[in-house]
């Protein structure tokens, strides 16, 4: 490339965008917002499941569309049907992930008509950006952020090998991530970069306790736990309930959804909500808590410290990056005893939940999506010049 080479344009490869209605992935859409407020042309391509659309109810979404971020920019978004098709494989390809390639690769080649540095969010999509970065001479850049790196069931070995070495640079979200990527051999140490998720703090921010609790008819001094995440054993939302009804005498909220509903004792609200309302209702709360088994970096434990919150989570490596003792206790996650021990000693301390709370908001200013975005930029305009 040449040394004056800009990031003019970037082609964000990701399995769902959200809407107001299906907020998935909302954490992705204030990155590209914030990148597209920096001044880059951002486009995304987000195949659609036509099985979900027929079978799930899900409202139609058209081929393309536009959104646009508060200040004006405009992002293109595609989002062309795909088949997905469980995990059937075939020659050692998933099919569903088959089908979703040539989705993707002919919407790009229909749609970006000029260089462009494709970004694949997470390493199914990232070899897939490879791929196709390798057809059109294109820059690649992989955003690894998952729990667990599956990209070898998604897609044989040698369709790996060959492709990866396409790939100009890597943004882990923490060092588990990193260390995952080298240790799954699809990048060297040197094309990696850490830089850990990020909140946008005009989502995100400390509200005033008591008037929130008022509004919704909370007790002024009750203990409120809240969890934010799915449902499922990785996040541990069974786990906490079981802690909670071990301690007695507290309440709690649990906002998300899935197949494992809490049923301790005091729960004042759980379900999902708007990605917007999510802070009024974690400043309601005293202390957030996420026995997590497996994360990359946890958006909904930044997003938590944010509103000044003191954490409760797992003692595991993918947390190491984003919480230290000041703001955090780290337990066994899949210990509810340990659990329920945390949640009592901040209950108990004010003054140290107090201290905690101010340190947790401290730390969540230096993980703003502004400053992420100029780093992911820079890290981009590093690695095309080199």
């Amino acid at each position: 490339m040449e040394d004056d080479k800009q990031v003019d344009n970037i082609c964000f490869i990701i399995a769902a965008y959200p809407t107001e209605d299906d907020p998935v992935f909302a954490f992705a859409k204030q990155l590209i917002f914030r990148i597209a407020d920096a001044g880059v042309k951002c486009t995304v391509v987000s195949p659609y499941s036509a099985i979900s659309y027929i079978l799930k109810s899900r409202k139609f979404r058209p081929y393309h569309w536009v959104d646009k971020t508060e200040r004006g920019s405009v992002i293109d978004i595609y989002q062309p049907m795909k088949i997905s098709i469980s995990n059937f494989k075939l020659f050692g390809y998933k099919v569903s992930h088959f089908f979703t390639m040539h989705s993707i690769f002919r919407t790009i080649k229909k749609v970006c008509i000029k260089e462009t540095v494709l970004y694949g969010h997470f390493w199914d999509k990232g070899i897939i950006a490879a791929k196709i970065g390798y057809k059109m001479n294109w820059p690649v850049f992989v955003a690894s952020g998952e729990s667990v790196i599956n990209v070898r069931d998604c897609f044989p070995e040698k369709f790996i090998s060959k492709y990866k070495n396409n790939i100009n640079g890597v943004i882990c979200v923490s060092k588990k991530n990193l260390n995952e990527t080298i240790i799954n051999d699809l990048a060297i140490e040197e094309k990696c970069n850490i830089i850990p998720n990020a909140i946008d703090k005009r989502v995100f921010y400390i509200e005033d306790k008591k008037k929130l609790r008022a509004r919704f008819g909370y007790g002024e001094d009750d203990f409120i736990v809240a969890f934010t995440g799915e449902f499922s054993e990785r996040k541990g939302v069974l786990r906490l309930a079981k802690a909670i009804d071990l301690i007695g005498d507290i309440k709690s909220i649990f906002i998300g959804s899935g197949k494992q509903r809490p049923d301790c004792g005091g729960i004042l609200f759980c379900g999902r909500l708007p990605h917007n309302e999510i802070v009024h209702y974690l400043n309601c709360a005293d202390v957030f808590v996420l026995p997590t088994l497996a994360e990359g970096c946890c958006n909904a434990i930044i997003e938590a410290m944010a509103c000044g919150l003191p954490v409760i989570s797992s003692n595991l490596s993918f947390n190491d990056d984003i919480l230290n003792a000041d703001c955090s206790i780290r337990i066994d996650p899949i210990n509810c005893n340990e659990i329920a021990d945390a949640i009592r000693m901040l209950k108990k301390d004010a003054e140290l939940r107090n201290r905690m709370s101010i340190a947790a908001h401290e730390l969540s200013k230096e993980m703003d999506i502004d400053n992420r975005a100029n780093r992911i930029i820079d890290f981009i305009q590093e690695k095309i010049t080199m």
